[in-house]
C-alpha cells in the first residue's frame, strides 16, 4: 500500500508492466465504458422520451466513448511499455478529467434541464391562448 502513495510510483515517465490481473480488470472496465457509452447513445436517439434528458443521456455517451477509448488506449500503452504514454499518471489524467465532465454533465442534468423544463411548460401553457396561425 505504501507504494500506491509514494511519488516515484504515479509520477514515472517510464512505463511499467501492470500485473496481468489488474491490466484484465482495468482494460474491462475501460471497455465496459465504451458499451455503456454505445447504449446510452442508442437510448437517447429515441424520440419517445423527454427531449432535455434524451440530450444529458447525449452527452453522457459522448464522455463514456472518449473516456473509455481513452482509458483503453492508456492500457494498451502500458501493456507496449510506451515510454510516456505507458505512465501511471495518466490514470489519474484520465480520474481528473472523467470527474469534471461527469461534474459539468450532472450539473446540466440537476441545474439546466429542471429551468429548461419550466420555461417549456410555460411558454405551451400561453402558447395555448394565442391564435393560431391557419386558413
Amino acid at each position: 500500500m505504501s507504494t500506491l502513495l509514494s511519488w516515484s510510483y504515479w509520477f514515472s515517465l517510464q512505463a511499467r508492466e501492470l500485473m496481468p490481473s489488474v491490466k484484465t480488470g482495468i482494460a474491462a472496465a475501460f471497455a465496459a465504458l465504451v458499451v455503456l457509452g454505445f447504449l446510452a447513445r442508442a437510448m437517447s436517439k429515441k424520440r419517445s422520451g423527454d427531449m432535455f434528458w434524451a440530450e444529458g443521456g447525449k452527452r453522457f455517451a459522448s464522455m463514456a466513448l472518449w473516456m473509455g477509448f481513452l482509458g483503453l488506449f492508456f492500457v494498451w500503452c502500458t501493456h507496449e511499455l510506451v515510454y510516456f504514454f505507458g505512465a501511471r499518471f495518466w490514470y489519474l489524467v484520465w480520474l481528473v478529467v472523467a470527474l469534471v465532465w461527469a461534474a459539468t454533465i450532472a450539473r446540466f442534468l440537476v441545474g439546466v434541464v429542471p429551468k429548461k423544463k419550466a420555461e417549456y411548460a410555460e411558454k405551451a401553457r400561453i402558447a395555448k391562448w394565442l391564435p393560431k396561425g391557419g386558413k
